[in-house]
């Protein structure tokens, strides 16, 4: 070979190195504490899908792994309204000559810990076949299938040998849905599930390689040190045959979560990405809202509940019990040519016609600091058990603490300083943003998502403070804001800049959710 060859073949490989490390550095990187945390984080993602598409395909996965993530799903269904009725499921792999109803079968499995606690309808369920007449034919109808219905979103697992489905070592990049060989690696760590080694199945239906990278988004989980090394293979190795999951390097959109053990052989920590895929931001929309809560709005002026949350609001109102608790009397407006008590009458009675749009009950929980500062804070606190008691709320949706508005601040400092006092636990804060003061973009990880009907509505529980909107341009304002961060949240905090982000709504409103 002449040395100018010689020279194009390492400028060839200096290139390709370049190019796979680019890729890695678009690469999601998830480096988490726990197994509770990875699990969460990944049921969060799981979850963000079912609510932007109702009808997602997802490709499925079992194992230990993604157990706690399925645990999860299961108990925020329970939570929330999430909806599985029109979800189509593909399983990865399935052991052959193992009965469905076998107790070490993946079918069983996933009946077990997922498929009999979400409404999901049995003819949407697909799992290979572990006994079939013809494993050729039915493997070519699995593959058929799965290109008919292509999947939205694959989880993953990976094996202590850098195999994913059943695809092991020597799994070649454009295997499809095929029967395969178990190899001894795996067959020793699956053995610890029968009763002893020689029951261990020998050969699979798996899911091949190419049709797992067909997937439009990719979730790759793992857990624990004796995952390390494959871990490093994937990430940090190049791209091989003897680690199938080193082919994800290849995926356009490939996330992988990992607790710090099984990250522990990584070279370079510091490629975890800023972005996470969502993963901190949970998606509620009209169709996914908590449900059979107590929710607590404080609201500073008669309007600002409509303003910062009317379209959440609404939308909540359906499966929970809303009450608005308006802080302030409302005198200091300015309303022309009406006295004190005129101000206060006409604030009441536009937040009254607020509160039936909404389908809300409101209560008018005029505190002292609102006069006079702070000084009856004490009486404020005594008044604001009080509404504690009456209300007993499971959420609170209340001003961010660094709002810009000094009625806004105190609000938010008041009730925070009763919680902390009446060591209140096991309830969650939801802080909006208002016209006065936004989030900061790193803060946000709650966002209710809404289209121009539920806006319509929003408008018109903003219409009904007239005395207000005759000087103010707040249902304008409040509409320009919450389609600001329906354009700008997608690629600020759900993708790598330049990639090509989810459409979240026409409409957002967003907030810093802390759980005491």
């Amino acid at each position: 070979m002449s040395s100018n060859q010689d020279g194009f073949d390492s400028l060839a490989r200096q290139d390709y190195n370049i190019k796979i490390s680019l890729k890695l550095i678009f690469m999601n990187i998830i480096i988490i504490n726990s197994y509770r945390e990875l699990s969460e984080k990944a049921a969060n993602i799981f979850l963000n899908q079912l609510a932007l598409k109702p009808n997602s395909v997802f490709g499925l996965a079992t194992g230990s792994t993604p157990l706690g993530m399925y645990a999860e799903i299961v108990k925020r269904a329970r939570e929330y309204t999430y909806d599985f009725a029109r979800v189509i499921t593909f399983n990865l792999d399935e052991y052959i000559g193992l009965d469905d109803n076998h107790s070490q079968s993946y079918r069983y499995f996933m009946q077990q810990n997922f498929f009999t606690q979400v409404n999901i309808r049995p003819k949407n369920i697909f799992i290979p076949a572990g006994k079939t007449k013809n494993l050729t034919k039915y493997c070519a109808w699995y593959e058929r299938h799965i290109n008919q219905n292509p999947i939205d979103l694959q989880i993953l697992g990976i094996g202590q040998n850098g195999h994913i489905g059943f695809n092991e070592p020597g799994s070649a990049l454009d295997s499809i849905t095929r029967a395969v060989n178990l190899s001894p690696s795996t067959i020793e760590a699956n053995a610890r599930f029968f009763n002893n080694q020689s029951e261990a199945p020998r050969q699979a239906v798996t899911v091949g390689v190419s049709t797992i990278l067909k997937a439009k988004k990719i979730v790759m989980l793992a857990s624990g040190r004796n995952k390390s090394k494959a871990v490093r293979q994937m990430i940090e190795g190049k791209l091989n045959a003897n680690c199938p999951a080193s082919w994800l390097q290849l995926h356009p959109d490939a996330t992988v979560v990992l607790d710090k053990a099984a990250a522990s052989l990584l070279k370079n920590k510091t490629i975890s990405s800023v972005k996470n895929g969502g993963s901190e931001i949970q998606i509620l929309n009209e169709r996914v809202t908590p449900r059979g809560k107590r929710i607590l709005v404080v609201s500073p002026h008669h309007d600002d509940s409509a303003v910062s949350s009317g379209a959440t609001l609404a939308a909540l109102a359906a499966n929970n019990k809303i009450t608005i608790a308006v802080m302030s009397a409302g005198f200091h407006a300015a309303i022309d040519a009406l006295s004190r008590a005129q101000k206060i009458k006409t604030r009441e009675r536009e937040a009254l016609a607020e509160s039936r749009i909404l389908n809300s009950k409101i209560i008018f929980n005029y505190r002292q600091f609102y006069e006079h500062g702070q000084k009856f804070w004490r009486q404020d606190l005594r008044q604001l058990d009080k509404l504690w008691r009456r209300v007993k709320p499971d959420i609170i949706i209340l001003p961010e603490r660094r709002d810009e508005h000094p009625t806004h601040a105190l609000s938010a400092a008041l009730v925070l300083d009763y919680l902390k006092q009446a060591k209140i636990k096991n309830i969650e804060l939801w802080f909006y943003e208002g016209l006065w003061s936004q989030h900061f973009l790193e803060n946000i990880n709650l966002i209710f998502g809404f289209d121009k009907k539920l806006l319509a509505l929003k408008n018109k529980a903003i219409g009904a403070h007239r005395s207000q909107t005759a000087r103010l341009p707040l249902i304008g304002a409040s509409q320009a804001l919450a389609q600001f961060r329906a354009l700008t949240l997608p690629e600020q905090r759900f993708v790598t800049f330049g990639a090509r982000p989810p459409r979240l709504a026409d409409f957002v409103e967003a907030y810093y959710r802390e759980k005491l």
